[in-house]
């Protein structure tokens, strides 16, 4: 099987499995879901959902978060990961967007990423989650799952990654192929032990070619 034959597999097989993947993260607005992705940041999106309500109950948006001090927002989080530094970024990010951008989230990748507490990754996932732009996030499943299939070759970092799946992915599938791979990785390709016996993508995975079995010629 070629690359390009890989890649065709693979996103034929998900756009018939789960055609409208989503994030699982909860939001109401681009600021909401903003939040929400600085919180996820090597912490649970299930943890992030629990903790979120309380925050944007109190903070509904940029404004009333850039008055925020500390010792007010840290109790909200500190149950997520690396709660001080996040308490931080999201006040500081607040204020940005209030004296940068009017209170509204930019949708540019150069806009988001100069806030506070937002790299490459986040800006990739806003501006492809609210405005479906060709922009794919790469985090540890993506990573993972891209290069135990065999989407990405000798990619030593989730930047090469990134640009290997965009060369392969068609620009209007390049926002959903970031859930599709980030939630395979989440519940199918999962780290420590893949379900490989639940897969769909077998015929076309590298990883179980050479580790579980000779894949069998199938269709999706």
């Amino acid at each position: 099987m070629t690359r390009k034959q890989r890649y065709q597999f693979v996103l034929h097989y998900f756009s018939r499995h789960n055609p409208d993947a989503a994030t699982e993260l909860l939001y109401d607005s681009p600021f909401q879901l903003l939040v929400a992705v600085i919180l996820s940041a090597q912490c649970t999106d299930k943890r992030v959902n629990m903790t979120t309500p309380a925050i944007f109950e109190r903070y509904p948006d940029a404004l009333s978060l850039s008055k925020a001090t500390v010792d007010e927002l840290f109790p909200l989080i500190r149950s997520i990961s690396y709660p001080n530094n996040k308490t931080k970024h999201l006040i500081g990010m607040a204020k940005m967007l209030v004296e940068t951008f009017n209170g509204e989230v930019p949708l540019t990748i150069d806009e988001l990423v100069r806030l506070p507490g937002v790299g490459r990754k986040t800006a990739n996932v806003i501006t492809s989650v609210v405005d479906n732009q060709p922009n794919m996030a790469v985090d540890t499943h993506v990573f993972r799952v891209a290069a135990r299939i065999g989407l990405t070759v000798n990619a030593k970092t989730p930047l090469a990654a990134e640009r290997q799946l965009v060369q392969f992915i068609p620009r209007e599938q390049v926002h959903i192929a970031h859930h599709w791979l980030i939630l395979h990785g989440r519940y199918i390709c999962v780290a420590r032990t893949p379900k490989c016996a639940e897969c769909g993508l077998k015929p076309a995975c590298k990883y179980y070619a050479k580790h579980v079995g000779k894949a069998p010629a199938a269709h999706p």
